[in-house]
């Protein structure tokens, strides 16, 4: 069942007031001597000048530079008129203002809580996940546990006879470095620099023969040398 639509009634109650108001708010406007004088008459003749000036342009006469001024009592009449139709325009547009803005929060409640809706099954969908990822655990312990008791009448699985990659060590990955490799060493780096070309002479032949002795002292002979 919709909810009685009381804002509905008190705009029309507003409209259907404005009118009585506006003729009453007229009447004491009239009485008044200081607000007839300078509202009521000086508001009726401009709406008259404003008529008339509308019409000659309508029928494309020549606009004169003053216009015939009416009487104070029928710029009195029209001054009033006007008042109370600017009351009950004045209401009326109100009424229209605020119910375009209760329609424009209305249509952003719904929205917020249209987005709330969703937050609050998502929000539930990942718990129900949450919870299913633990009792499906829960129930490989238990299943493991009863395979251990009596592996005769729970053989076990083709799951079970996987290894668990939870329970294997991690190995660490090897590092890696942003610099070239080195070359792998040759055979002439293995045999070591060469040596550098000298400029001296090679030194003399050596012989196993003995020095030459002087004169005084003749060197015994010798087949060798």
């Amino acid at each position: 069942m919709s909810q009685f639509p009381l804002f509905r009634l008190g705009t029309l109650l507003a409209r259907q007031l404005s009118a009585p108001i506006a003729t009453r708010i007229k009447a004491v406007a009239v009485n008044h001597p200081w607000f007839r004088r300078h509202v009521c008459v000086r508001t009726g003749r401009a709406f008259n000048a404003c008529q008339l000036r509308l019409r000659l342009w309508t029928l494309a006469l020549r606009q004169p530079r003053r216009l015939p001024p009416i009487s104070d009592h029928a710029a009195l009449e029209s001054g009033a008129s006007i008042l109370g139709e600017a009351i009950v325009f004045g209401v009326g547009g109100l009424i229209v203002i605020f119910e375009v803005n209760r329609q424009a929060n209305k249509q952003e409640d719904k929205v917020l809580a249209e987005a709330s809706q969703w937050l609050a099954l998502l929000v539930s969908l990942e718990e129900l996940q949450r919870e299913l990822v633990l009792q499906q655990q829960d129930i490989d312990r238990l299943s493991a546990a009863l395979r251990r008791l009596a592996p005769d009448r729970f053989p076990p699985t083709q799951q079970d006879s996987q290894p668990d990659s939870s329970d294997q060590p991690v190995q660490p990955a090897p590092p890696t470095s942003s610099s070239p490799p080195l070359p792998e060493p040759t055979a002439e780096l293995d045999a070591g620099p060469a040596p550098a070309a000298t400029s001296e002479p090679p030194p003399p032949p050596t012989s196993d023969c003995p020095p030459p002795l002087t004169p005084e002292c003749p060197p015994p002979p010798t087949t060798e040398c």
